[in-house]
């Protein structure tokens, strides 16, 4: 891989963050055999996540709001997942990026603390089939190479860690979300990697993109929450189509005194270190860099959630099978760790996207019923009459032990009628680096997402893609598996 990049702004006060940034997004290369599996499958993990987010109610105010095409153009050469429309590549990266975060379901990052997938593989897809406009790009391929892709991933995915080892963990307890703080950036470098940007335009794309970064954890639990996926794609692409046309910006636009991270973590300060050794360790080969989701909520809740499935099956064997679990419970005590209060900002969700951020609704699920899956998150479960009874009896507390954990390891104890106490400890979720889906099992949730909206024969062409991404052909063949699938009204 590319030697870690150091620079030092003209006036020698600063590190030139925004140099080596950029410098690292247009010349890094040689990435190791397992990061390259690793973005493949998250690639088609988060595919699967768009699919399966077609259908939720977000999307059709989403596509009624953007402009789109029945087919293919020139104008508009990019495709909405899920819709079988077409559409801007802006537009595109708004409407995919949000509907992969839709169910939150799509990966996260430690340390950024983000959604990485839900921008990036939206922000890659804009862009894969557009041509190059400028004779000084003239060296790229019109339709990008499965290959290049591979290579866009893992320079956004960088650009996600880096910023969170940067900024976090204070960047996301001031109520910043990063999958749209980090995104905007991360998303502008994959797609200017894509688009064949050099080292000074990549500059003014990571400039531009600074200027669009946001996203409020006050919306977590609403359709906005994904709508930040969807912005920080939009605004990457938006912002390395600029930069390829001749638009500019500051140069130091991160390192400013009034650029990106002096701003964003204003009275606190950050970490440049992190920034200027951008590809050295790289974020997806880090021990917690990046995870696949089991469950469809919040990341936090995900170590409880296989706790309480743990315990449902001893209850169960308890009461001989019968369908008294509720009876049997007399109280349950959530022990967490001290981060897992900043997202989990529900208790009696009102809704399916507040029981995503709710621990209590999504243990409550799992302890009664035994699994927690996409079904778990409707109406009909918000207002279970058992599940809102046993609410009021869970107490979600901090545990020394842990307190300080940054994977939300917990402790599930039940206390019975009798007395009796029963315990389970998660100290990891499934899905992260140590506990890799097996291809079975990525393939399983592939499969069940995307039969949300097609038919099994559409389903195995598009995985078969995705399986055999990582090579020098252009990314058509998957494009055109997903063309077809389409919501039925």
């Amino acid at each position: 891989m590319s030697a870690v990049v150091q620079a030092v702004s003209p006036a020698g006060l600063e590190p030139a963050l925004t140099a080596a940034m950029a410098a690292f997004a247009v010349a890094a290369h040689d990435f190791p055999t397992l990061a390259r599996q690793r973005a493949r499958d998250a690639i088609a993990d988060c595919i699967g996540c768009i699919l399966a987010g077609s259908r939720e109610p977000l999307a059709a105010p989403l596509a009624a709001t953007l402009p789109g095409f029945d087919v293919a153009s020139a104008a508009a050469p990019s495709l909405l997942i899920g819709a079988a429309r077409y559409g801007a590549p802006a537009d595109a990266a708004l409407y995919n990026g949000t509907l992969a975060h839709a169910l939150d379901f799509d990966d996260t990052n430690h340390p950024a603390y983000a959604h990485p997938s839900a921008v990036l593989v939206p922000a890659m897809l804009a862009v894969a089939s557009l041509a190059p406009l400028s004779p000084l790009l003239a060296q790229s391929a019109p339709q990008a190479s499965g290959r290049a892709l591979i290579d866009a991933y893992i320079v956004g995915f960088e650009f996600f860690g880096k910023l969170g080892r940067a900024l976090n963990t204070q960047h996301y307890k001031r109520g910043w979300h990063a999958t749209g703080s980090f995104g905007a950036l991360a998303a502008a470098a994959a797609a200017g990697r894509l688009l064949g940007l050099d080292a000074p335009r990549m500059m003014m794309a990571l400039g531009i993109a600074a200027s669009s970064a946001s996203g409020l954890r006050a919306n977590f639990g609403s359709m906005t929450k994904p709508l930040h996926a969807g912005f920080a794609a939009r605004n990457g692409v938006f912002a390395a189509l600029l930069a390829r046309a001749g638009f500019t910006a500051s140069e130091q636009a991160i390192e400013h005194r009034y650029g990106y991270v002096n701003v964003f973590n204003s009275g606190i300060g950050y970490d440049p270190a992190p920034l200027m050794q951008m590809g050295d360790g790289l974020e997806i080969l880090t021990e917690h860099g990046l995870a696949l989701k089991p469950y469809a909520a919040c990341g936090a809740t995900h170590p409880g959630i296989e706790a309480a499935e743990l315990l449902h099956a001893q209850i169960a064997s308890r009461t001989n099978g019968t369908n008294g679990t509720n009876r049997t419970i007399r109280s349950v005590r959530m022990g967490v760790c001290s981060m897992a209060f900043e997202p989990l900002i529900h208790i009696m969700p009102a809704s399916p996207l507040e029981g995503k951020f709710s621990l209590h609704f999504c243990i409550a699920a799992a302890l009664l019923y035994g699994k927690v899956s996409l079904a778990t998150f409707s109406d009909e479960m918000v207002n279970d009459a058992r599940i809102r009874a046993l609410i009021p009896a869970m107490q979600m507390e901090v545990d020394a032990r842990w307190k300080d954990d940054s994977e939300f390891a917990t402790e599930i104890q039940v206390e019975l009628e009798d007395g009796s106490r029963l315990t389970e400890f998660i100290p990891l979720a499934q899905g992260k680096p140590a506990r890799w889906f097996s291809t079975e099992r990525l393939h399983a949730k592939f499969a069940d997402c995307a039969g949300a909206v097609a038919t099994a024969n559409q389903v195995e062409p598009a995985w078969r893609a995705l399986q055999e991404l990582d090579t020098d052909e252009g990314c058509q063949r998957l494009l055109q598996a997903l063309a077809p699938m389409r919501v039925q009204s």
